[in-house]
């Protein structure tokens, strides 16, 4: 699914939108985003630099994860590459119900 940057509070965020930290791209770094899992809607924060993760913005608005995230609620995989967000469930993935 196409992964949606918008400007709404991370409590608000809905399945596959995301929001940057901070939101004033004139401070001198990305600090990360809040993610909302496509799976279970839950909001989990990606942060620059966590375990080796790097994360870039291309001149499009597309953001890419140098590696998967997990999901903080259900444990999927989340990988983003070039604005597009899937998930992988594996061993660790939690079963969820979902809307």
């Amino acid at each position: 699914m196409k992964a949606v940057v918008t400007d709404k509070r991370p409590c608000k965020l809905g399945r596959g939108e995301m929001r940057r930290v901070p939101q004033d791209r004139s401070f001198r770094g990305l600090v990360g985003y809040h993610v909302g899992c496509p799976r279970c809607g839950f909001v989990t924060i990606t942060l620059q630099g966590d375990e080796g993760l790097e994360i870039s913005e291309g001149a499009g608005g597309e953001v890419s994860f140098s590696r998967p995230v997990r999901c903080v609620l259900c444990s999927v995989l989340l990988s983003l590459r070039a604005g597009e967000l899937d998930w992988v469930a594996d061993a660790q993935s939690r079963p969820v119900k979902t809307r």
